[in-house]
């Protein structure tokens, strides 16, 4: 709903909360466009006129403010600066602070006298008019320079440099900057500068260097989901995906190296139109983002879980490469497309006392669980991420910012990867003086932060000096010797590295990507893709009987306290804005598509229960809406409430009264299909045997209720399968919480846990059946798979292979160590397969595949009988011999 604003104009409450929080920040600062766009100057020349503007019906609807509308630092120049970048020609100010544009007015304009627009000065600049209560002066100006994209340097007149020169080797570029840099220039460009550009510290945006013409730039943009970004028009908000875990259930590489595609040409558009973050003006999105998040599914209870993939390091590591290759690479080789820094490295899988929590990983687990797919994600032959952002955990007694091991050993020395840039999570090396108490003082923070490895300070002001807003942390620890400016210059080299490697020190008419703009942004195309992709992560676990597709034409009662739901429909880190009217108001409900596409006189809405209350005031009416249906569609689950950054779960329990809701739904005994909304998944012991159908979803996102759909009815039979595994409630007590080791009674994933699982991690159906085969040979220290696959059931549907690695009794009882169950080392996707139709994969499974972690964390290849499963979760498995 819209409120009236102080300032006259309505706005929604997220948008008033954004001109808030900036209204506060540019009180303590004053904005100066020059620093940004350096050679970029715009001088006002005529006062047009002055015409009315009704805020409920804008005249000019498009603010370069997005919702904030405008700064308090507004001055003519100020907003005739922004539109102009934007090439838009019609600009006018309004109400002091306010600044809209366009290239034709909404309607006719009312013309008042000039005088009417003199009333209120502007906010950044008493001596200038900037129109006054729903009063627009509107201004015309002249502009000189280049129109570049943030954070863009090189530009005339600051082009003459050496480390402009495209003729020369990225090192002898960065010798030359780097020789041109004052050490205190160096720190400003590895933390926050808020003295100069209003941005809040965990943003980020870092010092530029005026005499040199370098602009500030954001070194963070989350990229988990969508491009962190505001929305820029409506149905111009930045394409929104499913949750990472739903997308990982797809097996589908494809899937996954085009959400890549789709982030980082949409990334290059605001980048190139100086768009900016949802947390409003001057947090000018740069080409830096991090995502994907791919720590380990540990443990359900986990509150960060709707952000990972799977429990699996093969599959996490497999979306990694795809994913990062997807947005960084190009057939263009010369330049990177953006920045793909991966998360939170490494071991971060708790959220209680998180600042202050050390876990204890033997060796064997680091390398066998909680490092594998960072490994795949840095390698420069697949993923070839070139930046990480360390977590707040301290492993074994190092917090991971600090971790010389993990960090300098480990990426930069094991890997080969000395270029890769960290840059630290939020006030991380704040938190090692009031947090886990690492260091004894600011200085000896900020030196074991950089001593350690991290280049960049997020979050708090540790390494940036006095100047830039910083704590002079890093200034004291060098002239306590306890860091040296040859530490403090790698860390600001490969921070300009990665600028230049995606061309920004370059000629923009040289380059493939600058010419990328809005028209890039939630295409017809990905929008498509988006659902698409969310169709493929659906998990089908149960359909007795033929449950589904329901039958269309008959009375269906939609329950259960997600089927309102719009921001629980997505992950914990979802993108800045999804809808440009604020909020999640855009987002189709399960609701709302069920109706329209079953037809409102056939369906009935009851939540019966909320997600996580004891009101049972609700429950009568859905059970009267079930006795009215033929076909109930019944959703339960989590939310962000429930599940989030700084909140684990207590247990794997269903919350509230969903479970006695769901069990008196089901006792009916009518055709019901349970749908499972959640991150970490949930125990539902006592539903499993009366649900005639059973769909886990994840939080399938802005696209999910759509997906939802057309899979129950059956207009798409894509299924995919599970990433993780589903425990029954016993887990909770079986299973320490805090405990990080993998193996100890009755373990933890699917490659140790021992126990039974409700469903196991690979699970999944089809409305459709499937015959496989497989044989294998081996030479050259690699077997090659070849599997035949054939759709025999009466509808057109995908397939899921997967290939799982065991050992022979022989290997396992000779070895000292833990040895996995079985371990995924292979899997592609089929279809859509029409019946009858079939076809042949054929896989390459080096024989490090076979390998086993010792001990030491060292890969370890055994003599002797190996195993190979190939299945699909259904089909009988077909096991191929390996002899080493």
């Amino acid at each position: 709903s819209l409120v009236q604003s102080p300032l006259h104009v309505p706005v929604t409450m997220k948008m008033r909360a954004v001109l808030i929080v900036w209204m506060l920040l540019c009180s303590l600062v004053h904005i100066r466009g020059d620093i940004f766009f350096p050679g970029y100057q715009c001088s006002v020349t005529s006062q047009v006129q002055c015409i009315e503007d009704d805020g409920n019906n804008r005249i000019l609807p498009f603010s370069p403010f997005a919702g904030a509308l405008g700064s308090t630092s507004m001055s003519q120049e100020m907003c005739l600066t922004h539109c102009s970048r934007l090439n838009l020609t019609i600009v006018g100010v309004e109400f002091g602070s306010q600044c809209f544009c366009g290239n034709t007015y909404a309607y006719t304009p009312v013309v008042h006298p000039l005088s009417d627009c003199k009333q209120m000065q502007c906010a950044g600049a008493k001596n200038e008019s900037c129109g006054a209560a729903n009063r627009m002066l509107v201004i015309k100006g002249e502009c000189t320079g280049v129109v570049a994209p943030s954070g863009h340097a090189c530009l005339p007149p600051y082009n003459t440099y050496p480390f402009c020169n495209t003729s020369l080797s990225l090192d002898a570029r960065l010798d030359d900057l780097m020789g041109r840099l004052t050490l205190t220039e160096m720190m400003g460009a590895i933390g926050p500068d808020t003295t100069h550009t209003g941005v809040d510290p965990c943003s980020c945006m870092t010092a530029g260097v005026e005499r040199l013409g370098i602009p500030p730039y954001l070194q963070i943009v989350e990229t988990n989901t969508a491009v962190a970004s505001a929305c820029v028009s409506l149905g111009k908000c930045a394409t929104e995906f499913a949750a990472p875990a739903n997308l990982a259930s797809s097996f589908n590489r494809t899937v996954w190296h085009t959400k890549g595609e789709v982030i980082s040409q949409e990334m290059r558009a605001f980048n190139n139109e100086n768009w900016f973050r949802g947390g409003g003006p001057n947090t000018y999105i740069g080409l830096l983002g991090f995502g994907p998040n791919i720590n380990i599914v540990r443990d359900p209870r986990f509150g960060r879980n709707s952000e990972l993939p799977s429990e699996d390091p093969f599959l996490a590591g497999s979306y990694a490469v795809e994913y990062v290759q997807g947005m960084q690479q190009s057939p263009d080789s010369k330049y990177f497309k953006m920045i793909s820094g991966l998360k939170h490295y490494a071991c971060y899988s708790i959220e209680t006392d998180r600042m202050s929590r050390d876990v204890n990983v033997s060796t064997f687990d680091l390398w066998d669980t909680y490092l594998p797919q960072y490994e795949m994600g840095f390698s420069s032959s697949q993923g070839n991420a070139q930046a990480v952002m360390c977590s707040y955990a301290s492993v074994n007694g190092v917090p991971s910012c600090a971790n010389n091991f993990l960090i300098n050993e480990v990426v930069r020395g094991k890997w080969q990867r000395p270029d890769v840039l960290v840059a630290t999570d939020c006030g991380a090396v704040g938190n090692m003086v009031s947090g886990n108490k690492y260091a004894k003082s600011n200085a000896d923070a900020a030196a074991k932060a950089i001593n350690g490895g991290s280049d960049v300070n997020l979050g708090d002001s540790f390494f940036p000096p006095a100047a830039n807003g910083g704590n002079g942390a890093l200034v004291q620890a060098l002239q306590m010797g306890l860091t040296n400016d040859t530490v403090i210059k790698a860390a600001a080299r490969r921070t300009y590295a990665k600028r230049m490697l995606t061309g920004q020190f370059d000629p923009l008419e040289a380059q493939p990507y600058t010419k990328i703009g809005f028209e890039a942004v939630n295409t017809t195309a990905s929008h498509a893709f988006s659902l698409d992709a969310t169709l493929q992560g659906l998990v089908l676990l149960k359909n007795n009987r033929n449950t589904l597709p329901f039958k269309s034409g008959l009375k269906v009662a939609v329950l259960g306290p997600h089927v309102n739901s719009q921001r629980d429909l997505m992950e914990d880190y979802k993108g800045d804005e999804e809808c440009y009217t604020g909020g999640d108001t855009c987002v189709r409900t399960i609701a709302e598509v069920f109706t329209n596409g079953n037809g409102p006189s056939n369906t009935k809405v009851q939540m019966g229960v909320s997600l996580t209350s004891n009101d049972t005031s609700g429950i009568q009416a859905a059970l009267d809406a079930a006795e009215w249906a033929d076909q109930i569609v019944l959703c339960i689950g989590l939310g962000y409430e429930i599940e989030h950054e700084g909140i684990d779960r207590p247990n794997t329990l269903l919350p509230g009264l969903q479970e006695m809701f769901s069990l008196k739904i089901l006792g009916l005994g009518k055709p019901t299909v349970v749908v499972l909304i959640n991150g970490g998944t949930v125990s539902i012991d006592d539903l499993v045997g009366p649900s005639p159908a059973i769909i886990e979803a994840f939080y399938p996102s802005m696209r999910g209720a759509e997906a939802l759909f057309q899979s129950i009815f059956g207009l798409e039979n894509r299924w995919g399968r599970l990433p993780v595994s589903i425990y029954p409630k016993e887990y909770n007590t079986l299973v320490n919480f805090f405990s990080f080791n993998m193996t100890a009674g009755p373990g933890r994933t699917y490659r140790y846990y021992t126990a039974p699982t409700l469903y196991e991690f690979g699970a999944g159906m089809s409305y459709t059946s499937f015959a496989i085969d497989a044989t294998g040979s081996s030479a050259k220290n690699a077997t090659t798979i070849t599997i035949t696959y054939k759709n025999t059931g009466s509808m057109v549907g995908d397939d899921v292979l997967q290939v799982y690695h065991r050992v022979s009794k022989a290997i396992s009882s000779s070895v000292s160590h833990p040895v996995p169950l079985r371990s995924l080392v292979e899997f592609d996707r089929v279809g859509p397969v029409m019946p009858g139709q079939g076809g042949a994969v054929k896989m390459v499974l080096p024989w490090s595949r076979l390998t086993l972690t010792d001990a030491k964390g060292d890969k370890v290849l055994y003599s002797g009988t190996h195993y190979l499963d190939v299945t699909d979760s259904n089909a009988p498995t077909v096991t191929i011999e390996v002899n080493v």
